[in-house]
């Protein structure tokens, strides 16, 4: 835990487009005002030279052990591609630093086991990049579904996402993409008792899946997801029905709507959102990191947790088994 008041001392590892996108925009920001940019590390020199340059970092290095050993650290993001991360999450951890970790945590669940049982070792924290829960929308939605004697208790929770896929296969596609709308069905119905799964796949790459959901809670869930649209085009909506008859809609991570089912009554929540140009507070890539810094310096538990990462991996592999979905997994280096 680090002493109130000391400058948080960031580094990042990997350097590749989603890094350029998000993660050093975010950092950049009034937010992180607390934060040292002290290092990044990429083995393409010349990209970590001029995102280090654009943004303010201090240091430069191709070898993130060579980093990590020379610049006392606080925390550290891992940006580098699924199928690596495992190769090098553990060592980061073992020499003491937090991890921020894009996702998804690995390829395969033996990846993931090997994440999760360093940072139990190390006993430093990961948090998985899964930003929805961090983002303005979604944090109002919780905010209304947890006041119970208001709302009630959830019953039901629908969601839905469509988009163009990035991703050589549709597996791929579901560790990357699909794995925000379990994750999110859990952060609001808790955890899961029970899954079926359908799919619809028209080849290696574009498809659509149904998932249905028992929580623990004796609640119920539905997600739809397929790979339809445009680029950069994307669709995406969750509703949350209580048993007191009311409802919270979210359109796009930009809208909610709350409504009451039994009177027909709909209204906007009194909240102004941060104007839409400023998508990574929107996105919740600004919140998720803030959230990781805070927890590192207080000693609390990141949201979500490498537990709940483990579980819904697990999920994730049982939902393609149950669909007849192969697990094949595949990038475009380009993205990294």
């Amino acid at each position: 835990m680090e002493k109130m008041g000391e400058p948080f001392r960031f580094g990042v590892i990997g350097c590749g487009i989603f890094a350029e996108a998000n993660i050093f925009p975010s950092l950049s920001t009034h937010f992180f005002d607390d934060v040292q940019r002290v290092a990044v590390c990429d083995l393409r020199l010349k990209r970590a030279e001029r995102l280090a340059s654009k943004y303010g970092w201090k240091n430069i290095y191709t070898d993130f052990q060579e980093m990590i050993g020379q610049e006392n650290l606080n925390g550290c993001v891992i940006c580098l591609g699924s199928k690596i991360h495992p190769l090098v999450v553990p060592q980061v951890l073992r020499m003491g630093v937090p991890v921020f970790l894009e996702k998804a945590i690995a390829i395969d669940l033996e990846g993931t086991y090997q994440i999760a049982e360093a940072a139990k070792v190390s006993g430093c924290i990961v948090q998985v990049d899964h930003q929805k829960r961090h983002s303005s929308a979604y944090k109002l939605a919780k905010k209304h579904v947890e006041n119970v004697e208001n709302f009630g208790n959830i019953i039901q929770i629908e969601t839905k996402q469509h988009g163009f896929p990035v991703f050589p296969t549709f597996f791929t596609c579901m560790l990357e993409w699909q794995s925000h709308n379990l994750d999110l069905i859990q952060y609001f119905g808790g955890p899961i008792q029970k899954i079926e799964s359908w799919s619809h796949r028209m080849n290696e790459r574009h498809g659509a899946l149904t998932i249905m959901v028992g929580f623990k809670s004796g609640a119920l869930g539905i997600v739809g997801w397929g790979t339809f649209g445009g680029p950069g085009q994307f669709s995406e909506r969750m509703e949350i029905l209580s048993d007191q008859g009311k409802s919270v809609i979210v359109n796009n991570a930009r809208e909610v709507t709350l409504c009451n089912v039994e009177t027909g009554e709909t209204w906007a929540p009194d909240w102004n959102p941060i104007s839409p140009n400023q998508s990574h507070v929107l996105n919740g890539y600004i919140g998720g990191l803030r959230h990781f810094i805070d927890c590192v310096k207080f000693g609390k538990k990141p949201n979500p947790s490498i537990e709940e990462e483990v579980k819904t991996m697990e999920w994730m592999f049982t939902i393609a088994k149950k669909a007849g979905i192969p697990t094949d997994w595949e990038f475009i280096s380009s993205a990294l």
